[in-house]
């Protein structure tokens, strides 16, 4: 099998789906995630607790947003802190978790880039 490149790795993340085919959906509705591709029946979970470090990236991302928002509207259009606590928390909240299926499957493409041996049948 070929490796996939890291530019597929992650357009198959950014279409939430299977790492390995690129064919099987990773997930079954918002949150609940397949425990293995239907098409090549390659498993997602590599351990329990693997995708503990989604959550970094998802908050991460989320933070590094939020900050970039606030400087841009508090120092360069001068909104002021009130006016900018309610919509930047509502979206530190809601963000999170839109992103929550984004995140869990570039965690996995990453683990998929940087472990060759985890594409090979099992």
């Amino acid at each position: 099998m070929n490796r996939p490149t890291l530019l597929t790795l992650w357009t198959r993340a950014m279409r939430l789906r299977c790492p390995r085919c690129g064919e099987g959906r990773m997930f079954a509705n918002w949150f609940k995630m397949h425990p293995a591709c239907d098409h090549c029946q390659f498993r997602y979970e590599r351990a329990p607790g693997f995708f503990l470090g989604s959550a970094y990236i998802n908050y991460g991302l989320t933070g590094m947003l939020v900050t970039i928002t606030y400087m841009i509207l508090h120092f360069g259009f001068q909104v002021e802190n009130p006016d900018l606590a309610i919509p930047l928390g509502t979206f530190a909240v809601l963000f999170p978790l839109f992103y929550f299926r984004y995140a869990r499957a570039l965690w996995l493409a990453m683990d998929c880039f940087i472990d060759v041996n985890v594409l090979r049948d099992e």
